[in-house]
């Protein structure tokens, strides 16, 4: 799994496999707690990157942009 969109694939074919009996509901469990952690990890990266100014690139699993959506007066744009 080399990014966010992956992740999503995955979770998808999980909740299909579920859905069409080929995976119990233990075994999805177990890989949405697995996806749970990798989640954790990609907020850390987005904190990371605003709490230093965008100085931080992250890993490359998401798009770190520590600008916010909003643009306002005392935000960066």
């Amino acid at each position: 799994m080399q990014n966010i969109n992956e992740l999503r694939a995955i979770l998808g074919k999980t909740m299909q496999g579920v859905l069409d009996g080929d995976y119990t509901v233990d075994q999805a469990r177990a890989v949405a707690q697995v996806a749970a952690e990798v989640n954790t990890t990609a907020r850390l990266e987005i904190d990371m990157a605003r709490a230093t100014d965008g100085d931080f690139k992250g890993s490359g699993f998401i798009d770190v942009d520590p600008a916010p959506s909003l643009p306002g007066p005392k935000y960066k744009t």
